[in-house]
């Protein structure tokens, strides 16, 4: 016989919340797991705002059930440092930009390419044309950033390696203003 503990009553919130406090007593959750369980209930503050910001963007932050469809992001570890890293506003600008460069691409979030994106904001935001930004990253290939990122060795910053991508991208176009490599990583 198994004895068990019925509990009734309890919001969703709630019922989150209790479902994270045991399943953590019972084994290691992956950070995915923690911080879905964390999001609904709403019982971290940050992570909910993470969430909203994200959803003001436009993309849906799939800590759950992963389809892998436009719109949804899955690097979970990728997206809090971001936001650690930028801060609200440049974090909701970020991806935005995302958004309007490449209409939510499931390869435009995969954590290299959030950590690169999130470092080339930081270093270049307050200049950086976010219109002009569109215009000269749209018509580069998610993949193209992620192959040529993999093919740096210069260094052992993943998210440098893909920023330096992006620097290069952004200025490879003709014309206009181009932005000189700042990078202190």
């Amino acid at each position: 016989m198994i004895r068990c503990k019925v509990y009734s009553g309890m919001t969703y919130e709630q019922e989150a919340e209790l479902c994270y406090k045991l399943d953590k007593a019972k084994k290691r959750l992956s950070l995915s797991q923690s911080t879905n369980a964390l999001a609904e209930s709403g019982m971290d503050a940050e992570t909910t705002e993470i969430r909203r910001l994200m959803g003001m963007a436009g993309f849906v932050w799939a800590l759950g059930q992963r389809h892998g469809g436009e719109y949804e992001v899955v690097a979970t570890r990728a997206v809090i440092n971001a936001y650690h890293f930028l801060g609200d506003e440049a974090f909701l600008r970020m991806f935005r930009l995302l958004n309007d460069t490449w209409k939510g691409d499931p390869r435009s979030v995969m954590g290299p390419v959030l950590s690169g994106m999130a470092l080339f904001l930081k270093t270049y935001g307050a200049e950086l044309n976010d219109i002009v930004f569109v215009k000269r990253l749209s018509s580069i290939e998610p993949d193209e950033i992620i192959r040529r990122g993999k093919l740096d060795f210069s260094t052992n910053s993943a998210a440098l390696r893909y920023a330096k991508v992006i620097l290069e991208k952004f200025n490879s176009v003709r014309g206009g203003k181009k932005l000189s490599y700042r990078f202190n990583v």
